[in-house]
């Protein structure tokens, strides 16, 4: 798991803008937005699999979205979270689809629900709202 975590470290340097572990052995990272698909594909050469993506909305300061990946594989469990931090104004992050196809229905979800664009996202249909929302008038 070191070597998961140095890789990373020397990958991002000075775009590596916070580290952390938690009180329950998961790991955070945050960095540049514009950093995602050399992390995303950093990771998944470490083995690392994707287990979820979610979205907090921050206000005035944005949409913080965090990639987790898990590395059960170094023997105990490891989660590695990445977190990157997109604008209000323009919410926009390249998509890891093409590196984890794992990630389509997430990113389809926080795009509809969150508002959040991937650029490159193969299917960006909407999974819950109807297609016209919000011009078309719900009952």
């Amino acid at each position: 798991m070191i070597e998961v975590l140095n890789s990373l470290r020397d990958l991002l340097g000075s775009d590596l803008f916070d580290f952390y572990r938690d009180r329950y052995g998961r790991y955070y990272l945050l960095t540049k937005a514009e950093r995602i698909l050399d992390v995303v594909g950093l990771i998944v050469k470490f083995d690392g699999r994707f287990i979820a993506l979610s979205a907090n909305d921050l206000g005035s300061l944005g949409f913080e979205l965090i990639y987790h990946f898990d590395f059960s594989g170094f023997g105990e469990p490891h989660v590695v979270s990445i977190k990157v931090r997109v604008s209000r104004e323009n919410p926009v992050i390249k998509s890891i689809v093409n590196i984890v196809e794992a990630a389509n229905w997430a990113e389809r979800e926080i795009m509809e629900l969150m508002g959040v664009k991937f650029e490159g996202h193969p299917d960006p249909r909407r999974l819950f709202l109807p297609y016209a929302w919000p011009k078309e008038e719900v009952a």
